[in-house]
This record gives structure tokens, sequence and C-alpha cells, in this order.
């Protein structure tokens, strides 16, 4: 098996069909799995699932209660590729996509390479750094730095999808979602802030000034943004404010 898709899923039901339609039109041709940790959804998700499971073969997927990273690591102990491509399966893939995929194996098979939407890993480096942790918030950073740390971390901040979340919950934001309940928003508010406790090693890392010295041109002819997300450092008494601040934000959410 050459590539195995790692992705975990939770009440993305308004997004799984374009999701899933779009990501085997990419892979169309190549040898892949796709395996999918559902979160146990509470919304037509696994109906979703299994409907495409039927249907397709080289789909495995596992219902197992789980964070993000964990999801991905419990999809990586269940595939088989050479190379793991992790993706989101709230986004709707464009024909780019597989053009990064052949690009990389092409040029830089040797090391890993995240685009924004699609992280690429040879299976020995996810095994060499211990995979991925059971985190939420920061799951895919953690696992970048230590892959830098290596010194095989890329990064191309080139788009190769749309992200289908309400504007409002992209990144460490994701607990504000639509997707939750309110009292399930609070619980996931509380969950980020354990797991930026967990990661705070991260937060003493530029890592803009990372990304940007270990970008990639994969020769797509498309212009190279900045990486699209931008981190911005704060005291333990503005932190708490904040963390008060979103907390009545949720609160008060309808």
């Amino acid at each position: 098996m050459e590539i195995s898709i790692c992705t975990t899923n939770y009440n993305c039901a308004h997004a799984l069909r374009p999701h899933l339609d779009s990501v085997y039109r990419a892979f169309a041709g190549l040898d892949f799995e796709y395996v999918v940790v559902d979160n146990h959804s509470r919304d037509r998700s696994w109906d979703i699932l299994r409907g495409w499971n039927s249907a397709h073969p080289n789909m495995r997927l596992i219902s197992k209660r789980c964070t993000m990273g964990a999801g991905r690591e419990i999809a990586f102990d269940h595939s088989e590729g050479r190379f793991i491509v992790v993706l989101d399966t709230d986004v709707v893939y464009d024909p780019i996509l597989r053009l990064v995929v052949d690009r990389y194996l092409g040029r830089y098979r040797s090391l890993a390479v995240q685009a924004v939407f699609c992280g690429i890993f040879p299976r020995q480096l996810w095994t060499a750094i211990g995979g991925r942790r059971s985190l939420n918030t920061n799951e895919d950073v953690d696992m970048w730095i230590r892959l830098w740390r290596l010194g095989v971390m890329r990064w191309y901040p080139v788009s190769v999808g749309t992200n289908v979340k309400d504007p409002s919950a992209t990144g460490s934001f994701d607990y504000l979602s639509n997707r939750y309940a309110r009292g399930e928003r609070i619980a996931r508010l509380i969950r980020r802030e354990w797991d930026l406790l967990k990661t705070r090693d991260l937060q003493r890392i530029d890592l803009k000034e990372v990304i940007t010295s270990n970008t990639v041109d994969l020769g797509l002819e498309k212009p190279i943004p900045p990486w699209p997300q931008s981190r911005t450092p704060l005291t333990a008494a503005q932190h708490l404010v904040e963390v008060v601040r979103l907390a009545k934000q949720v609160i008060r959410a309808p």
C-alpha cells in the first residue's frame, strides 16, 4: 500500500459527502486506503460513512471516543501505507491536492510536508517521533515541532481545499463550532486550555519563523503566501482575561 489517508470525524455530516467525493476523485488511480475514526458523532455522520464504506472496499471505518490527536493515531495504527496523508473531514478538496501529492512523491518523499489542510508523512518518520499525542488543540503543531527538531519537517503554505466549518470556529477556536451544544462548547473550551497547558513549551517557539525558514516550493505555479495562522504570545494575566472573556462568550451563545 502506497498511501494511507488518516483522519477523524465528529459531527461533520454537512461536509462528509462532498469531502469524500473530492478526496476519492483526487486520489483516483493511486494505490490508497482511507482510514477514518468517527468520534461517536451525534449527527448523520455514521450513516454516511457506513454507506460510503459499503461501496468502497478501500475505506476502513472505526468508531472510538477520542481526541483528534488520539483518533489520528488510531487511524495510523489501522493503516498500512508507506506514506500517511492527514486530511480533515470538514474540508472539500480541490484538484490541486493530487498535484501536491504527486509532486511530494516525486521530490520530497524522505521529508514530512504540511500544506494547508493536508499533511504528508513517511511512515517511518511518524513512528520515529512516537506519532500523534492525545490533543485537540495544538495536536498538529506538536507533531510538526518534533519532526522539525529532527530536521525533516517542511511547509507548503498553499491551501488545497475549502474548509466548510463556520468561520468563527477555525483553528484553536473549534469549540465555538455550531456542531456542538452549549454544554459541549464549554467542555471543549476547558479541554483547549488543558491542551495549551500540556503544550506550553510550544509557545516559546517562533512558529512563524520556523515555517518561513522551512518553506518549500512544489513548483505548481502558485504564489507562496505566509502561513495563514498567527499566534500572538500572551502573558499569564492576559491569557486569564482572555479565557474569562471566551467563557462568557460561550455561555451567552444561543
